[in-house]
């Protein structure tokens, strides 16, 4: 079996360097608004191989932040935040000086509360604080092979139950209380739910990992919430430890490309009175199984 340095070295098109044991490479060496075939396979290796890859000084507009994104699957456009008039299939993500916290500042993985979940998310950073506002990722490979026999085969059988109603539902807090001001976020207009695996097998590695978004689980299916709550409350806490996970410092003209299939991420709020501008597009992935 090859070693990390042996696979990063492994490429042709892309410097592919890992910047932490678990997850998350940075690659080098190439401008993502001009890619050949040969160049976007290497980077799609290189997300399936580290879950999390970066990018430094690109220059991406929205247009072509699409372009790049439907190399790898169709454009999700988001149920409830509203995109950019001319490119609805990308938006802002705005934190204010005023803004007391910021969007994504909790643990997940993006868009689980939708029967086909986001496949990954490019984030571009427009304009980045002096200090702070990095980006946080785990591995839910690693936390899932970190498991014991026993607790793999007894989560095997279990589902885990998802809302929109934590975030968008009419009697959610998280946007009235001070988070992303400036973007456009809607209610849902009915809370749903929907049940995923609570362990998924990645439809292109077919390795297992725990599928996980603390933002937007409601409970274990079958349980009622105090019944699920002491389970979901460890796996959590195990999911994050630091040996499963990369911290990014971002830069503008930065670039995250994250696989949500097998990550979890947390925008780190460490940045008051300071105003940060996100650009983003998702991917559509398919059902949990």
């Amino acid at each position: 079996m090859q070693t990390a340095k042996e696979l990063a070295n492994d490429y042709r098109k892309i410097t592919v360097d890992p910047i932490a044991g678990a997850l998350g490479a940075e690659i080098s060496g190439v401008d993502l608004n001009n890619l050949d075939d040969a160049a976007v396979a290497e980077i799609r290796r290189a997300l399936l191989e580290n879950n999390v890859v970066f990018f430094r000084d690109q220059e991406f507009t929205p247009a072509t932040q699409m372009a790049f994104g439907q190399q790898f699957g169709d454009l999700n456009r988001h149920s409830y935040v509203k995109g950019l008039d001319e490119y609805p299939d990308v938006f802002r993500i705005v934190k204010e000086p005023t803004d007391a916290h910021h969007f994504g500042n909790t643990w997940h993985t993006d868009l689980a509360y939708e029967e086909e979940p986001a496949m990954a998310t490019i984030l571009y950073g427009m304009d980045i604080p002096d200090a702070g506002g990095d980006t946080m990722f785990t591995s839910l490979y690693a936390a899932y092979d970190a498991l014991s026999d026993g607790m793999k085969r007894m989560l095997g059988e279990l589902n885990i139950v998802y809302t929109n109603g934590n975030t968008y539902g009419k009697d959610a807090k998280r946007f009235k209380t001070g988070v992303a001001k400036d973007m456009d976020v809607a209610q849902a207009p009915e809370v749903k739910e929907v049940v995923h695996p609570l362990i998924r097998t990645h439809p292109e590695t077919g390795r297992k990992a725990l599928y996980l978004s603390t933002t937007h689980y409601s409970r274990l299916d079958g349980m009622t919430e105090a019944e699920s709550k002491p389970l979901l409350e460890q796996l959590c806490a195990h999911a994050v430890k630091p040996e499963f996970t990369c911290r990014f410092k971002w830069g503008a003209g930065s670039v995250a490309f994250w696989d949500n299939r097998c990550t979890m991420h947390y925008a780190v709020n460490d940045f008051p009175n300071a105003r940060r501008i996100m650009q983003r597009v998702t991917l559509q992935g398919d059902k949990p199984i």
